[in-house]
């Protein structure tokens, strides 16, 4: 018995004909109709960009903003993140940097969970 062995136990080849080919098409859902809650990205480049974003939110819909074409700006990018806090707060919803460059805004009754998923050690 190899030093591996005794360290992984004795591991079992796998055979080639054992192999499957799975359709992974009936595992897939069809929407019909449509959905109560999308999730939208948006580009913030300028303040003009804020009342199309307050729409969606407004709307029910969970946006993803992209304001990295804002770093240049620090104050268009502060006054930016003070409407979307704004908006948060007047929708009773949450928001949250992604990063430096995202930012997510959910309307009310959609909290976002700020620890990270990981996996379970053994």
């Amino acid at each position: 018995m190899g030093i591996m062995e005794k360290l992984f136990g004795k591991q079992e080849r796998v055979n080639v004909d054992e192999y499957e080919e799975l359709d992974l098409s009936e595992f897939e859902a069809e929407l019909e109709g449509d959905s109560e809650t999308y999730i939208k990205v948006a580009e913030i480049t300028s303040l003009n960009e804020i009342p199309e974003v307050r729409r969606q939110v407004y709307d029910g819909n969970i946006v993803i903003a992209d304001v990295a074409f804002l770093k240049h700006d620090k104050l268009t990018l502060d006054r930016v993140l003070k409407d979307l806090r704004q908006l948060a707060e007047d929708v009773h919803g949450d928001i949250v940097g992604l990063g430096e460059d995202y930012v997510i805004i959910t309307p009310m009754g959609i909290k976002i969970d700020r620890n990270k998923i990981r996996g379970t050690r053994r």
